[in-house]
């Protein structure tokens, strides 16, 4: 029994997640009112199906169900200053591990710091809110992804697992269709739409966290698939491989997070390609982690 306690210590997080309940958070932007073109309208199914796989999983999901409107539509301020309760709340409060969810509009950008190079550029994921009726231009309503992330470094938070998906378009956001078609990525300098033609001269700045994980619905540089019926197609499909693997639990024992995504990913890979809407495209989760340990949801000991 000593042996499995010291294999379990250094092959999993279950120990360190074992120090109190797992707390779970969504976000997420219709943009249905003021932006009629942009609209999303399968956020309410999807919206279901993420609570559902984070119950499922145990997670004590932030807020109530009765104060969705606390975490959905918001400025670019409300939003930092809603993550920052979530965060504090993790902080202050026994938690053995946090799930973040996003579901927005997104785009790269081109940082500021491109580090002193000539020879590439560098980009970076940003998230869309609604746009704050004082900010003065459309940059007061994007947040980078790394700015989310760096909320959560805290020595406190250090070394639980840290849980990021990211359903947002990681190229220029050009499209009106309900599913985004996989374009190539595209960037924004001096209010002009671009191309660059040589993949090989752009570098995707990807933060960095310690124990954490990040899930993109779609590779750097594509669109993500989303329905107006089911909202994220990629969401839908890690939705259905988890019921899968928790029909299996007592055969093959609790969920593991990155076998879990791999056999997403295996499903999603089958097909060339996938249609909604007569429309077609490739999606794919793509995944950065700085784990040391694997992500074991053993329910049963939660």
């Amino acid at each position: 029994m000593a042996g499995n306690r010291e294999n379990e210590h250094k092959s999993t997080y279950c120990h360190i997640m074992k120090r109190g309940p797992w707390r779970a958070v969504h976000f997420d932007w219709h943009f249905g009112v003021d932006q009629p073109e942009k609209e999303r309208k399968g956020l309410i199914t999807e919206r279901l199906e993420i609570r559902s796989m984070a119950e499922k999983l145990n997670f004590t999901i932030y807020p109530s169900a009765k104060n969705i409107l606390q975490t959905r539509n918001l400025t670019k301020p409300d939003f930092l200053r809603e993550l920052h309760r979530f965060k504090e709340l993790c902080a202050s409060e026994p938690c053995g591990c946090i799930l973040m969810t996003i579901s927005s509009h997104g785009e790269i950008v081109k940082t500021d710091d491109q580090g002193g190079s000539e020879s590439f550029e560098i980009f970076e994921d940003n998230i869309l809110t609604h746009q704050d009726s004082s900010a003065f231009s459309r940059d007061d309503s994007r947040v980078p992804v790394r700015e989310i992330i760096e909320v959560f470094r805290d020595r406190k938070l250090k070394p639980i697992p840290k849980i990021f998906f990211i359903q947002a378009c990681r190229a220029e956001e050009n499209s009106t269709t309900d599913v985004d078609t996989g374009i190539r990525v595209g960037y924004r300098q001096e209010n002009e739409f671009q191309y660059q033609d040589d993949p090989l001269n752009r570098s995707h700045s990807t933060p960095y966290l310690e124990n954490s994980v990040m899930i993109y619905s779609t590779p750097f540089g594509y669109s993500a698939g989303f329905s107006y019926r089911i909202g994220s197609h990629v969401w839908k499909v890690l939705q259905m491989t988890l019921k899968e693997i928790l029909a299996q639990v007592p055969v093959i024992g609790p969920v593991n997070l990155l076998h879990w995504l791999k056999e997403t990913n295996n499903r999603l890979a089958k097909s060339e390609e996938y249609e909604i809407d007569d429309i077609e495209y490739k999606p794919l989760l793509s995944i950065c982690h700085t784990l040391t340990r694997n992500i074991i949801f053993d329910t049963n000991n939660n």
